[in-house]
């Protein structure tokens, strides 16, 4: 008999929504790879027009992270005038041809399960079951904090925790059987990363005698890692910068340049697949607050420093894992962030609480595994 397609799309709009693709695909694998035709598929490349959108969708991501108040502008604009009533209408009359273009590679694949991580794939996958594929099961995972105003809630939506769930249902009126909650995702290669922090400084090549600090700022460093960075650098302590250009080649060509004190090890890197060992070699991990980067940085047990959040999106990030975690500090000044970080050279102890609190977040409590297991018996009410 011919196994049932579960469809996994990937998509480039900042990277945190691939990293949670690929945790869910992990679980989907190990427990049912022998059960179903599980399809990892980058679904924007397939078209000139997919790649064009998500081109466009990029941009859209690096502007709220560039342009200050962007992002909340934008937020609140599109609640304002109707939120997803209104991004509904905008994909079916303006965007209305990457819409059509992206219904057409699911066409093509015919996918019984299409799982999704990112608001325009799952308006799309929902038109799909609603005008072509009835019997399709979308299943959508929310990888932000919140439930902001663009998500399509007609189908499945899974939220990684309960003031989420609550916001969909009580705030965005989402049918209550449609939305779940399960626990924070990671990927395979998070849960599998167990070296101690010295291990990972020898394998990475850190000294093990200076505090070691990392700043990065999502895949395009286009928040504060800059300017976070260049203040760090006036230090007089014996430290490690590990500064992460990601996909900025601008910015890494830059730090590059930079003269460095003899007291400063100053490690500029590109885009890193194996960041999370950084954050594991680490004491501290400054960033922007990020969903996914902060959750894989908390999984490896490292304390954070949130210096911006963008947009609502990531500003329920950084409460949710400083303000109710306790897993670090917000500090939005670099010139108070090197200042901070002064004080934890000189008293590593001000950092055991945070380290602690980051165990309040368990990997091998995998939420990923919860949402195959949600798929699976979706299709099996279907075999009924």
């Amino acid at each position: 008999m011919k196994k049932q397609k579960i469809l996994i799309t990937f998509i480039e709009s900042g990277f945190g929504h691939i990293t949670s693709a690929r945790s869910i695909s992990d679980s989907l694998k190990t427990k049912y790879g022998n059960k179903y035709d599980i399809e990892d598929c980058y679904i924007m490349k397939g078209s000139k027009n997919g790649l064009k959108f998500e081109k466009f969708l990029t941009h859209q991501t690096q502007a709220t992270n560039k342009i200050r108040g962007y992002g909340f502008f934008i937020l609140g604009l599109l609640k304002l005038f109707g939120g997803v009533h209104l991004m509904r209408g905008i994909h079916r009359s303006l965007f209305r041809k990457y819409t059509k273009t992206i219904m057409a590679e699911f066409e093509k694949r015919k996918p019984k399960v299409i799982v999704s991580t990112h608001y325009f794939l799952t308006f799309c996958a929902s038109e799909y079951k609603a005008k072509v594929d009835k019997d399709c099961i979308v299943v959508t995972y929310n990888p932000d904090n919140n439930v902001h105003t663009w998500w399509d809630g007609r189908d499945i939506f899974i939220n990684n925790n309960e003031d989420a769930t609550k916001e969909a249902i009580e705030k965005h009126k989402f049918k209550k059987e449609n939305v779940k909650s399960v626990p924070f995702t990671a990927r395979k290669a998070i849960i599998e990363s167990n070296l101690t922090k010295d291990e990972y400084r020898e394998k990475l090549g850190i000294d093990k005698d200076r505090f070691c600090v990392v700043v990065a700022d999502g895949g395009y460093a286009l928040g504060k890692c800059k300017k976070v960075t260049k203040e760090l650098l006036k230090t007089d302590r014996k430290i490690t910068i590990v500064s992460v250009a990601g996909k900025n080649e601008k910015v890494l060509n830059y730090f590059k340049k930079l003269q460095v004190k003899d007291n400063i090890k100053f490690m500029p890197m590109p885009f890193l697949t194996n960041i999370y060992e950084y954050y594991g070699a680490a004491d501290l991990f400054i960033t922007k607050a990020g969903p996914n980067a902060i959750l894989d940085c908390v999984y490896m047990g490292t304390p954070i420093l949130v210096d911006y959040y963008p947009h609502p999106i990531e500003k329920a990030t950084k409460h949710l894992f400083v303000d109710s975690f306790g897993c670090g500090e917000y500090i939005s000044s670099p010139r108070k962030i090197r200042k901070r970080v002064e004080e934890f050279v000189d008293n590593p102890k001000l950092l055991e609480d945070y380290a602690k609190n980051t165990k309040k977040v368990d990997k091998n409590k995998n939420g990923a595994n919860d949402i195959a297991d949600i798929i699976d018996a979706e299709l099996s009410k279907q075999k009924k």
